[in-house]
């Protein structure tokens, strides 16, 4: 039966810092296989892959950019995702260990990946890229839900 304790408010925190974790690294992986992709370190027919370095060099070339951009930007967001995983798995870590800063860790890990989504909204407006179907929606969806979350660590 669900309770509305403070260990199951503290479970749902725990849950959900486990889910972003678990996203983050994901979405890493598949960023980070893309890259290697496209370096030419992995075959073309890898299936695990995103595709999202196309997709930020169709979103960059909209001002004719040069190619080393999408480069730089695609790296930029990796080392972001890379952060943002590895704090999110700490702030975890913290909140099942129930350590006294374990709210801190949580603000700071989500603070992170909401400022990776509000970046993309911001390249999305900038490079024109709410034209493309879904990629807007989808970032807005995302930092929706992480706002979400961090409303959960709220004391």
């Amino acid at each position: 039966m669900w309770t509305n304790s403070p260990q199951s408010g503290k479970t749902i925190q725990a849950v959900l810092l486990l889910f972003w974790a678990l996203y983050f690294s994901l979405v890493l992986c598949s960023n980070s296989t893309d890259a290697l992709k496209a370096l030419g370190l992995l075959p073309a027919n890898w299936v695990f892959a995103s595709g999202n370095y196309a997709l930020v060099q169709k979103v960059v070339g909209i001002y004719h950019s040069p190619v080393w951009l999408a480069g730089l930007f695609y790296t930029g967001v990796l080392v972001w995702q890379a952060v943002g995983a590895v704090l999110l798995w700490s702030a975890f870590a913290v909140t099942v260990r129930q350590t006294q800063d374990y709210p801190l860790a949580a603000y700071r890990a989500l603070t992170v990946t909401i400022g990776l989504w509000a970046a993309f909204i911001l390249a999305d407006e900038f490079f024109l890229a709410y034209e493309m179907s879904g990629l807007s929606a989808t970032h807005f969806s995302l930092l929706i839900a992480e706002i979400g979350t961090l409303l959960v660590f709220r004391t």
